[in-house]
């Protein structure tokens, strides 16, 4: 298991926004991390109730998809979030079947970011997995970057067996927290002329064309 250290530091960041899968004395916890009576704790939402551990083996065996961490701030990195880091990022030995390792170098977003490579705030790189059909969630066992930072590892949860509306269920968990941690809110003192508005929002707004 990860040291508490690290956990309690995750936590400070948001890590208790993101689903978590452990095996405490061989049993499955499967839930978010919440500081209850003065201790941090998983608190199980009892959705993997009646599964075994050994289940789960494809998780951590060939469904691994990165590391989460704390950035230095001396990396002046442009998020506030606990930041993700791909596979190819990582020092994470990993033997892949052929069908997996092309799904993960195939997996990009739209801007072009790629899952293997991707460093950037981790509800970012929960929407890259995501959108391609990965269903991330973290595991207190250490790993670390390829740049020297120790951090949890986050795997695919599809790669074990289950049941689809069980799959379904949780991926509606999941998309729930990325996407309460992805909407830009403006602040009601902002102001902006035309120029800066229409600069800011030229791809929603309509055009004046007609012809």
């Amino acid at each position: 298991m990860a040291p508490f250290q690290m956990i309690n530091d995750l936590f400070k960041h948001g890590l208790g926004e993101l689903h978590v899968l452990h095996f405490d004395k061989g049993k499955l916890v499967f839930g978010h991390i919440v500081f209850e009576k003065g201790r941090l704790v998983i608190k199980d939402n009892n959705l993997l109730s009646g599964f075994k551990a050994a289940q789960f083996a494809p998780c951590w065996e060939s469904g691994m998809l990165g590391v989460i961490c704390l950035d230095p701030k001396e990396h002046k990195r442009p998020w506030e979030a606990i930041t993700f880091y791909g596979l190819e990022q990582c020092n994470i030995p990993l033997d892949l079947s052929q069908t997996r390792h092309g799904a993960l170098l195939a997996a990009q977003n739209q801007y072009g970011d790629k899952l293997v490579d991707f460093v950037g705030s981790v509800y970012r790189g929960y929407q890259l997995m995501m959108e391609n059909h990965f269903l991330p969630i973290v595991m207190l066992k250490k790993a670390s970057t390829r740049n020297g930072l120790d951090g949890l590892v986050v795997c695919d949860l599809r790669a074990a067996p289950m049941p689809i509306s069980l799959i379904n269920s949780i991926h509606d968990e999941v998309s729930q927290s990325v996407e309460k941690n992805l909407i830009l809110t403006i602040d009601e003192n902002l102001t902006l002329d035309d120029s800066e508005f229409n600069q800011m929002f030229k791809d929603y707004l309509p055009s004046d064309d007609k012809s």
